[in-house]
């Protein structure tokens, strides 16, 4: 069973990534057929931060009302539907429709991240090993495909919203076959927790939420913006710092997904033997050194080599805290929850931030804020230390 699951879940985390990079790799050609500025493609963003965000709180409510199985299941319309609107909005170029489409696909996924990776987290405890990285880099590995598509499509011509499209319907049917094989109920409150008193559940709201969770919440929240800032803003960093074409910059975007590919695949046994505190500790140190060169603009070649260093440092932060919230069986759904909130709320609400800051000071320097969103995390690494043994 746990087999069929695990495959399942590699398919939806795939699949996600796929999707999102679909559009993001067209950014360039929407802004320019919206005739937008940085600073407006930043508010554009803002509607999928929004959504997202709701759909992260949302996903808490309905994966203890019915599992994360059923969450995903709803998740899968929400992007279906926010996706065609996107393919509208390109179509006929509308601002509202594009922020409107982006915020109803945002909360789709907002609702499906939750739910997968609690999912995985569940499979992590059931079968002793480490796999969180290894499903995010699949979820890259689905982000590069979705990049290399998109420029597939820009070289061929492909209007953006049959490209949309397409990817629209990929996304719900692959979604709603793969939830066939994932058990019903994962995360869902038992009788007992329906039941419980209000002083019960304020005495288990001291217990889970302690400085450990709330330090793993910080660190997921700045890591997963400087994973977040490179998926938004790389294309239009490299148009626009670098004077590299549309196609190039795609390109330079799968440089960024290769390196965080690197790094997921290959850290399960690595994070086994060594342990997640140094794994990270040298992930962080290798975001850090990677951004700084992308800031500091020496040459293109050397860009792209930091480029990877960059998705090679950023890739542990997020899925290394959401294993270590996932570590104490005990409040295990409440924690992951927390941690992917903070996470995935900062990926999503951090970049149109970036975009606003871009406006008066550029790309580039606007990433000086992501690199100290990388050294704040490197003070709570010691957090993601193991608490729970395996037996």
């Amino acid at each position: 069973m746990e087999k069929k699951w695990y495959y399942a879940i590699l398919i939806i985390f795939t699949t996600c990534g796929f999707s999102f990079s679909s559009w993001i790799s067209r950014t360039p050609e929407l802004r320019d057929a919206l005739h937008a500025t940085t600073g407006t493609m930043g508010v554009i963003l803002l509607g999928l931060s929004m959504g997202s965000i709701l759909g992260l709180v949302l996903a808490n409510f309905f994966v203890r009302a019915r599992g994360g199985r059923f969450a995903i299941m709803t998740s899968a319309f929400f992007m279906f539907s926010g996706f065609i609107a996107l393919s509208i909005g390109a179509l006929v170029a509308s601002q509202i429709v594009v922020f409107a489409a982006l915020f109803i696909f945002g909360m789709g996924a907002g609702m499906c991240n939750v739910a997968m990776n609690l999912e995985g987290t569940e499979i992590e405890y059931r079968i002793k090993k480490t796999i969180l990285p290894v499903l995010h880099a699949m979820f890259s590995i689905g982000t590069l495909a979705g990049a290399g598509v998109g420029a597939i499509c820009i070289k061929l011509d492909i209007s953006v919203s049959w490209h949309l499209t397409v990817v629209a319907c990929l996304l719900f049917a692959t979604l709603m076959i793969s939830t066939r094989f994932v058990p019903a109920g994962i995360g869902k409150d038992s009788e007992a927790d329906k039941m419980a008193s209000i002083e019960e559940k304020t005495a288990d709201r001291r217990l889970w939420l302690n400085k450990r969770t709330v330090a793993l919440a910080i660190m997921a929240l700045c890591l997963a913006f400087v994973e977040g800032s490179a998926n938004d803003w790389i294309p239009l960093a490299m148009v626009d710092g670098y004077d590299v074409s549309h196609s190039f910059s795609t390109i330079i975007y799968g440089v960024f997904l290769t390196g965080m590919i690197s790094g997921r695949s290959v850290s399960g046994r690595l994070i086994d033997t060594y342990g997640r505190v140094l794994l990270l500790r040298i992930a962080v140190v290798l975001a850090a050194i990677g951004l700084l060169l992308v800031i500091l603009k020496i040459s293109i070649v050397l860009c792209v080599i930091a480029i990877f260093l960059w998705g090679l440092g950023a890739s542990l932060g997020f899925p290394m805290t959401i294993s270590a919230a996932g570590d104490e069986s005990e409040f295990a759904v409440r924690r992951v929850s927390l941690v992917t909130l903070a996470g995935y709320s900062a990926s999503l609400a951090g970049p149109p931030l970036l975009g606003f800051l871009a406006n008066h000071f550029g790309l580039l320097n606007a990433f000086i804020f992501v690199l100290i969103a990388i050294c704040v995390a490197g003070l709570f690494t010691s957090n993601v230390a193991k608490v729970r043994q395996a037996s």
